[in-house]
């Protein structure tokens, strides 16, 4: 006979992993990398190649698989989900709105975007995420769009984090606590 205490440390493992491999099964966008996702959405081929009800539930699936997984106990990180995340919504974003006055011809701008303030926003890292656009693009002239959307992103957000041990300031670290102290001498 396994011990409960035994028993619940493989049972949450395995229910985490039996929720996200059912819903691999009718979405496996949601389960792999999905880097490959977001760089086949860079192309209007690509997003058009998306279902636009998958384009919608993705996000929120690969939100969930995510989830369940942390939840559960898997490995993984939160950068590439979140980056991942963003992207498809830039991508819905373009999908429904390419025709309108002043949207781009192309939907790599609009992912970059998606990405930057989803992203920028949950981890409360925006000037860095503002800083790999510069880098992912290779030039700086599409920086003003995704610092309004980050900034906009950042305010809907307000202090929530996916990071729960993240201080709000510097002055609250204990490792920096001595350059904000005041020598009494």
């Amino acid at each position: 006979m396994v011990p409960p205490a035994r028993r619940a440390s493989w049972l949450k493992p395995a229910i985490g992993g039996a929720a996200v491999g059912a819903i691999g099964i009718f979405a496996p966008e949601a389960i792999h990398l999905g880097y490959g996702s977001v760089q086949q959405s860079f192309t209007p081929d690509g997003v058009m190649a998306f279902s636009p009800w998958l384009l919608l539930a993705l996000p929120f699936l690969r939100i969930a698989t995510t989830a369940l997984s942390h939840g559960s106990g898997g490995s993984g990180g939160t950068f590439g989900p979140g980056m991942v995340i963003g992207g498809i919504l830039g991508a819905a974003c373009w999908r429904f709105g390419h025709g309108l006055p002043g949207f781009p011809q192309e939907p790599g701008p609009v992912v970059i975007i998606g990405m930057v303030a989803l992203f920028g926003a949950i981890a409360h890292v925006p000037l860095a995420t503002l800083l790999m656009v510069a880098e992912m693009t290779g030039n700086l002239s599409l920086l003003a769009p995704p610092m309004a959307a980050v900034a906009v992103a950042t305010l809907i957000v307000g202090d929530e984090t996916i990071y729960r041990e993240q201080l709000p300031a510097r002055a609250d670290s204990p490792a920096h606590r001595h350059r904000f102290a005041f020598p009494l001498l």
